[in-house]
């Protein structure tokens, strides 16, 4: 095929690929972190629970007005509440303390209030003692605030009723006044309002809808009131806006320093041009690919992808190399170095395929990303080179790749060569130092002001609610109240050990008929043997007594079933705590503030009908086992390696050739371990990729047949550009991106002091 040919079929290649990806709908980039976890096999309810409790707190944001003086709280509140409530593109919901008619909670159960008891009264009727109840109702009946009592005690003799609706409450220590929700601080109250925002958290457009409608409202409140925030949204938008800094930082520099490294080595403008075209055709194929393979690109992705520019110019370094002072035609270089280009074209795009082999979202579209970059980038350089090559450069001074080569020639030959072994002995000493730590916080960590902020609301909402929860299953809705009654006094005993804060029980609210059944039965003592004396302890006329009797009679079945409780305005969030798959119903019990989660494990372990859902646990373990794995799949390419290369270039070289890559990790996680850095997945996955950019370096010194400065010169350059791309990343204030470049930016270092070995060796 001519060169014009093949420079034809490459445009029309590209306006291929330009519209694959215009007919791609909707928002292209994906800002949910979440996304790109692994998925969990998990059965039909467990997946519902989590679904249902991502829909219902996912999209909630929380803020705290704190003020030095209560009445200061109760009017930031109101201010802000009002204000917030106008911006109704921005939110669905906007509410401080429930709006709900507290007479609402007595309307629903005082029918049904002699099958109603708290756990200190069930235990006086247990013990069949009358006597500190009599006391408590005396007292209320003659304290000053006993208006209402009196009226009560007609149906309600030793007012047992009003202490159980308070009970409700658990270990809410939160207070009410003009509508806002009050919790005191240190240094005075804080308002707390919930907000729910209208689409998803994860959208740009819906973070700055949001946002602005936040600080627009926060212009509103008095002097002296501070703002703290709570919410996915923020963690989510500060995620957006960091990504965004480092795609635009990352790759304006490494772009700018893979210009200034093309105009110092080549002095002339052709080659930069070429590598530009190299780049545009692997940045435009790796887009579409993955944007037709996976429908949206996700920002973690184009910032990783941000360290192909050093990657997808190494092959227009190698030709512009191989042409210095060589009278040939740009097709003639071309076909000369063409099955090393390729070669390293497989093995560096292997790699990369080996994320795409992960059960992680996020490492899948990385590794598509970069390994159709990398193919765009070669195909640029096969179709457009030949005819746009142009003149061959004059030989510029190698004198520089000379005399690098000749250190190691001088290397070998002299006692320092034995610096290489005590190199490796502090390697497996650092390695011996590293810690694993696959806990997947690490993926994405939001600012330190935004996490103490976050500390101190969730402080004030008394505990908040955590990632974790507990899944209860039973064969019908009776039995699942059971089944949340039985676990009601292992939870307690957790929040008295100081393991947890809090926990949202539904049978607190919802007590089974069985429950309801011997709470009325408890009662029989007070309406029935122990009537005479209740009567005449509270004064109570005999017609009063004879009523009494009446209304505990005719209650005998009125029970509370969850078809009315669900029904009723007093479920409020409750309602998506219950769930039905078929047959089998289940229950969460949200848990907030633990504060010792493996004393809570264990604590649980002694009911096997409770199953603990720690989404974070179960990806943090999934990621060790990826961690594993990656490196065991590393031990299994770098043996296949050694016997795809021993059959071209026989043992010997072959097992120089792979050592380069091996010993670059070994040397890299033994650093590391020094550095007291932790060994995560993304460590690992990096290792994956030194040894697929790493062979490429041992290939192309290992088919050098001549002086290798050209080779020494092309290296080089690749190298400064790697180091320029991963060294960028290791910058990047997400851990997780911070650890890949790292151990990419030590691991290339490496392989490029190494690699230039088998030269020297190879000609000696």
């Amino acid at each position: 095929m001519s060169p014009f040919r093949r420079l034809l079929l490459w445009c029309l290649l590209m306006f291929g690929l330009l519209f694959l990806g215009a007919r791609q709908q909707g928002d292209p980039i994906e800002n949910d972190i979440l996304a790109m976890l692994p998925s969990m096999q998990q059965d039909a309810l467990t997946t519902q629970a989590l679904e249902r409790l991502q829909h219902q707190l996912g999209d909630k944001s929380y803020l705290a007005l704190e003020s030095p003086t209560r009445e200061g709280a109760v009017q930031a509140g109101k201010t802000m509440l009002a204000q917030l409530t106008k911006a109704s593109e921005a939110f669905v919901e906007v509410h401080s303390a429930d709006t709900l008619d507290p007479q609402a909670w007595y309307r629903f159960y005082f029918p049904h209030r002699f099958g109603l008891l708290t756990e200190e009264q069930r235990r006086l009727l247990e013990a069949s003692n009358l006597d500190p109840l009599l006391q408590a109702s005396l007292s209320q009946l003659y304290s000053g605030f006993s208006l209402g009592h009196s009226a009560l005690v007609e149906h309600d003799p030793l007012l047992l009723f009003p202490a159980f609706v308070q009970g409700l409450a658990g270990q809410q220590q939160l207070q009410s006044d003009q509508g806002i929700l009050l919790s005191p601080t240190q240094g005075g109250w804080a308002a707390l309002l919930i907000l729910k925002g209208r689409g998803s958290v994860f959208s740009p457009a819906a973070q700055q809808q949001q946002l602005a409608a936040i600080d627009a409202a926060a212009t509103a409140l008095p002097q002296g009131v501070t703002v703290l925030r709570a919410g996915a949204l923020f963690h989510a938008a500060e995620a957006t806006a960091s990504a965004k800094r480092e795609i635009s930082l990352i790759g304006g520099l490494s772009l700018a320093g893979v210009v200034l490294l093309v105009l110092l080595a080549f002095r002339s403008l052709t080659p930069l041009l070429l590598a530009m075209l190299t780049l545009l055709g692997g940045l435009l194929s790796a887009l579409v690919c993955t944007l037709v393979l996976f429908g949206k690109i996700y920002l973690l992705t184009l910032v990783f992808g941000t360290s192909l520019i050093g990657i997808a110019i190494d092959y227009s370094f190698h030709f512009h190399a191989e042409r210095l002072g060589r009278k040939e035609t740009a097709g003639t270089t071309l076909t000369r170095i063409l099955p090393a280009l390729t070669l390293a074209l497989a093995s560096s795009a292997l790699a990369y395929l080996a994320l795409a082999l992960t059960p992680f979202p996020g490492m899948q579209q990385v590794g598509v990303f970069c390994a159709a970059g990398l193919s765009g980038a070669f195909i640029t350089l096969w179709l457009c080179f030949p005819a746009l090559g142009g003149r061959p450069l004059p030989e510029p001074k190698l004198l520089l790749a000379h005399q690098w080569l000749q250190l190691y020639h001088k290397l070998l030959a002299s006692r320092a060569v034995w610096a290489l072994p005590a190199l490796m002995l502090s390697a497996l000493l650092g390695l011996g130092l590293l810690q694993a730590n696959d806990d997947i916080r690490q993926l994405q960590q939001g600012s330190e002001q935004l996490t103490q902020e976050e500390s101190r609301v969730r402080q004030l909402l008394a505990g908040g609610t955590d990632n974790q929860f507990l899944l209860l299953r039973a064969g019908s809705q009776q039995q699942l109240l059971q089944v949340l009654e039985s676990v009601q006094p292992t939870l307690d005993a957790a929040v008295k050990a100081g393991e947890l804060q809090s926990h949202l029980n539904p049978a607190r609210y919802l007590p089974s008929i069985a429950r309801q059944q011997q709470d009325y039965q408890l009662q029989q003592q007070i309406y029935a043997g122990g009537l005479e004396l209740v009567a005449d302890s509270l004064g109570l006329t005999t017609d009063v007594a004879t009523a009494l009797a009446g209304e505990y009679a005719a209650a005998k079945d009125a029970w509370i079933l969850p078809e009315a409780f669900f029904a009723s305005q007093l479920s409020g969030e409750l309602r998506a705590l219950w769930l039905q798959q078929g047959q089998q119903y289940a229950a969460m019990v949200l848990l907030g503030g633990i504060r010792d989660l493996p004393a809570l494990k264990q604590r649980l372990a002694a009911l096997p009908e409770v199953q603990l859902v720690d989404k974070v646990g179960d990806i943090s373990a999934l990621m060790a086992h990826l961690r594993q794995m990656t490196l065991a799949l590393l031990a299994v390419a770098l043996t296949l390696a050694l016997l795809l290369f021993s059959r071209g270039h026989g043992w010997r070289l072959a097992l120089l050739m792979v050592s380069v890559p091996a010993l670059a990790a070994a040397l890299t996680l033994g650093l590391l371990g020094w550095l007291g850095s932790p060994l995560t997945l993304f460590h690992s996955l990096a290792l994956l990729l030194v040894f697929g950019i790493g062979v490429d370096y041992s290939l192309f010194f290992a088919r050098c047949e001549q002086d290798g400065e050209r080779v020494m010169l092309a290296v080089c350059m690749s190298a400064i550009s790697t180091l320029l791309a991963f060294g960028l990343l290791a910058l990047s204030q997400t851990p997780a991106i911070h650890y890949f470049g790292l151990t990419l930016a030590l691991g290339i270092g490496f392989t490029f002091l190494l690699a230039p070995l088998l030269h020297v060796l190879k000609r000696n």
